[in-house]
């Protein structure tokens, strides 16, 4: 009986964990550039209710973003521009990597390259 419930345990246990490493949670930070803050708002919402957002901020007065992703495997700095709909093209100094394993900048971003 004992050799039948660690088996189980174990399967189960194997089982948790090989779904938690096929999705990472992915981060991306970057500034923006939008004037209006209740269309910056609007577009947080919006992106708060994207399929594969689990947290979005977006900072008016800094005009910076920070997101954690859920199901997905890789985030592209033009699927994240997309994101922002009309304003995609105001976006800069953009990071993306996994949560928790790759390190993030601090802001104020200092190493951007665009």
């Amino acid at each position: 009986m004992k050799k039948v419930l660690f088996s189980l345990f174990m399967l189960i246990t194997s089982f948790a964990f090989s779904q938690e490493s096929t999705s990472s949670v992915l981060f991306a930070q970057c500034y923006f550039n939008i004037s209006d803050r209740a269309e910056m708002l609007s577009i947080e919402t919006e992106m708060k209710n994207h399929a594969n957002a689990k947290m979005v901020r977006l900072d008016f007065e800094t005009q910076r973003a920070f997101i954690l992703t859920k199901n997905l495997n890789s985030l592209s700095t033009e699927e994240l521009t997309s994101w922002f709909a009309e304003y995609g093209g105001s976006i800069n100094c953009v990071q993306i990597g996994v949560y928790g394993v790759d390190p993030m900048e601090k802001y104020p971003f200092t190493n951007c390259e665009d």
